[in-house]
């Protein structure tokens, strides 16, 4: 990382309202901690705690969760820290819809669920280092609930149709905490999730998570470049079910900051090769999360391609990192593949299209565990 914690170069102002899926790497190193364990609600039935009691969920249940205050000084970068919440559920969950506000100064969060016997102790805020807590252990344990789109203070990942994330029964709710204050005022406040939740006869399609990402940026100073991905996921995937590769695409997402100009997302190969899934433009401060009614039928493709543009007026080369570095990143949720991550550790420079410099590299694949 190449910003402090605590205090942040006069480059950060480019980071205003970004907008992009967060780095997946655990809490990174902690800044302040509290054990305060917030509150929840249901819509329907009997409240959820850190108390142990066990929550029953009716059909058709929204279910909300307040985690506890946090303060931000201006300029102020918080990183290191957790947030968790006990379901207490007898029963398996399925999400629909997840809503996210924050008025914290949030610059992005990942949400995972685990099972309630791993990361224990008292639900609120705490230091990863004190649990051991790492994004992709934990993705093994159970899976991705949630992303926010970085800097937003209001988002809503809603799913198409009859189909749904699984929570297991004794599950807990998990997510690291990214903070950043780009004001110059003090900020004072909380973040909460609701979950929407079909009855469990309703669901017709399971969903699970991807991640792609382009690790290998280095955008030199004054200068315009373009960095793209090529993911052939489809034979890790296929050899790791032991199935053809068949993903529907329901969800997707992309994850970039404000040196970007544009986002290009499509599908590798197959009958369906180029078919574009992202075309956006800079950030704006919106979510750009994408629903898929109909899902879009992978089945015969290859995997995905994506790609970044940036211009960088700056007198310093821009790498990947947080702040006022870069990211480019793809995030989703499908059906028919268990979770799989794949990223571009080495890239290569392809010339040029006038005068953007070109830059591309092929994607690494892990494919984990499919949860039942």
């Amino acid at each position: 990382m190449r910003i402090s914690p605590t205090s942040l170069p006069g480059r950060l102002a480019l980071t205003a309202f970004v907008l992009a899926l967060p780095a997946v790497t655990g809490c990174h190193e902690s800044s302040s901690e509290d054990s305060s364990t917030g509150s929840s609600s249901s819509s329907s039935g009997s409240s959820s705690s850190s108390s142990g009691s066990t929550t029953t969920f009716p059909p058709s249940q929204q279910l909300t969760h307040v985690f506890p205050m946090q303060t931000v000084a201006p300029g102020q970068e918080i990183l290191g820290l957790c947030r968790s919440w006990t379901l207490n559920n007898e029963e398996d969950l399925w999400v629909n819809t997840v809503e996210f506000q924050q008025d914290q100064a949030s610059h992005h969060s990942n949400f995972v669920y685990v099972p309630d016997t791993a990361y224990t102790g008292p639900d609120g805020i705490w230091t990863a280092t004190s649990r051991n807590y790492d994004f992709y252990t934990a993705v093994g344990m159970g899976g991705v609930l949630f992303a926010q789109s970085t800097q937003v203070l209001s988002q809503v990942q809603a799913f198409p149709g009859p189909s749904a994330i699984r929570v297991p029964a004794h599950s807990r709710v998990i997510s690291d905490i990214h903070l950043l204050n780009i004001t110059p005022d003090t900020v004072t406040g909380d973040a909460q999730i609701t979950l929407d939740m079909l009855p469990a006869a309703d669901v017709q399609t399971k969903l699970s998570a991807f991640h792609m990402e382009y690790d290998a940026l280095n955008i030199p100073a004054h200068s315009s470049a373009k960095f793209t991905a090529t993911c052939p996921v489809a034979a890790s995937v296929a050899a790791s079910t032991g199935s053809p590769f068949g993903l529907q695409l329901y969800y997707a997402m992309p994850h970039y900051h404000t040196f970007a100009t544009g986002f290009l997302a499509s599908i590798l190969g197959g009958p369906k090769a180029g078919l574009s899934l992202i075309d956006v433009g800079a950030l704006d401060g919106e979510t750009r999360g994408v629903p898929y009614d109909p899902p879009i039928d992978m089945t015969g493709a290859d995997g995905f391609t994506f790609s970044c543009q940036y211009t960088n007026n700056g007198t310093y080369d821009v790498v990947w990192g947080f702040g006022g570095e870069e990211m480019c990143e793809l995030f989703g949720f499908a059906a028919a593949t268990p979770f799989f991550q794949a990223s571009v550790g080495t890239g290569t420079a392809e010339g040029a299209s006038g005068t953007v410099q070109l830059f591309g590299g092929n994607c690494s694949t892990t494919v984990f565990a499919a949860s039942p």
